[in-house]
Parts: C-alpha cells; structure tokens; sequence
C-alpha cells in the first residue's frame, strides 16, 4: 500500500474541469443566442432532430437534446402551444405519435442552427482548421473510451 499521500490539482491543469467551464461557457453564449429566437437550447435540438426525421421517437428526441422523457413531454408541448410543431398518429401505428415541423418550425431550426454554427465558431475562432478537427475527433475518442466498462472493472475471464 502506497503511503504518498494524493497530490490535489488545480483546475487549471484537469481537463475534465476546463471541459466543464468550456461547455458551461458554450451554453451560457447559444442560451444567449436562442433565447433571441424565442427558444431554449433544448427546443433547438428537438427542432433539429425533427427536422431530420420527422417519425423521431419521443425517447430519441429526449437523448437528442440531453433532457429525460418527462421533460421532454414538456418541452414537445411548449413547441405545439408555440406553433412550431404539430404532432399526429401514424396512420399505421396508433401508439406512435409522428412530429412534424411548421412552417414557423422549419425557420426556427434553421435560424437555431445558424446560431449554434456562430457560436460554434466563436468557441473555435483561435484554432486553426486543423486543430479544430483534431480537437473534434479527440473528444469523440474520449467520449467512446467512457462508454467502455473500465478495466478494473471488467469481469476476468478464466
């Protein structure tokens, strides 16, 4: 057993701290963006993602926008009340529940998502294009190594 006692870190030099603030400071400026546009950041994926697929599960419009399934109830309802989306039965499947993008929804998610890309670029504005990629695919990496179970905690196989 090792007696060296744990050396504390500042923030300065953790990286899942300096994630966290740039990801804080990334919603805090498209928060600010959208809510320009009337909508949330959440309301901005939701429209997004119908925007892609308009047979969309709620469960999968949840994931999109990082909230849980009751919330995203909530935020479905916002968005029909607001008249940027109308929901439906399928015609061929009664419990699924089809959402479809208005007019007023088809411009909401555009201009969300020309504020996301500005954003986005503010973030990246003093990466070259090469870092910025780089940076993209390193957080992807990262993201897939914490879906794997750890390795001190995968069962040994004899």
């Amino acid at each position: 057993m090792s007696t060296e006692k744990p050396v504390p870190r500042s923030g300065f030099d953790w990286i899942g701290y300096n994630l966290k603030i740039t990801q804080h400071r990334l919603r805090q400026r498209l928060d600010a963006e959208l809510a320009r546009l009337g909508i949330t950041a959440p309301q901005n994926a939701v429209l997004l993602a119908v925007a892609g697929n308009p047979r969309i599960s709620n469960a999968e419009l949840a994931r999109a926008a990082f909230v849980t399934p009751q919330t995203m109830q909530g935020i479905l309802v916002n968005l029909e009340r607001g008249g940027l989306i109308v929901r439906s039965p399928h015609p061929g499947h009664g419990r699924v529940i089809m959402t479809e993008l208005t007019t007023a929804g088809h411009k909401a998610a555009a201009d969300g998502a020309k504020a996301a890309d500005a954003v986005e670029r503010q973030m990246l504005s003093t990466l070259s294009a090469q870092e910025a990629r780089l940076l993209c695919e390193l957080l992807k990496r990262c993201a897939a190594a914490l879906d794997e179970e750890p390795s001190d905690r995968r069962p040994v196989i004899k």
